[in-house]
């Protein structure tokens, strides 16, 4: 059987080893010691303070959750034309 697609990047929480900028708002400083979200994307590591963090976990969550409505939306449809109604 062939491996799953992986639908979503490589993610994880870090403890910053050094002082960083946020990459969604470069204003917002994760000092070292702090956690952080680090998403790695191609050959690059974006870094994102929790709060950003949280933001964009809510908006995948969102998308996620999206694309589950319209699975069951779709194996309905499904259901109901096999059953010609």
């Amino acid at each position: 059987m062939p491996k799953l697609k992986r639908l979503l990047v490589s993610a994880c929480f870090e403890t910053a080893q050094r002082r960083r900028h946020c990459s969604r708002n470069q204003e917002h400083v994760i000092c070292q010691g702090d956690k952080c979200l680090v998403i790695k994307e191609n050959m690059s590591k974006n870094n994102y303070c929790m709060e950003c963090a949280a933001l964009i976990l809510r908006q995948a969550q969102e998308e996620l959750d999206g694309l589950t409505c319209e699975i069951g939306t779709a194996a309905r449809t499904d259901d109901d034309e096999r059953k010609g109604g």
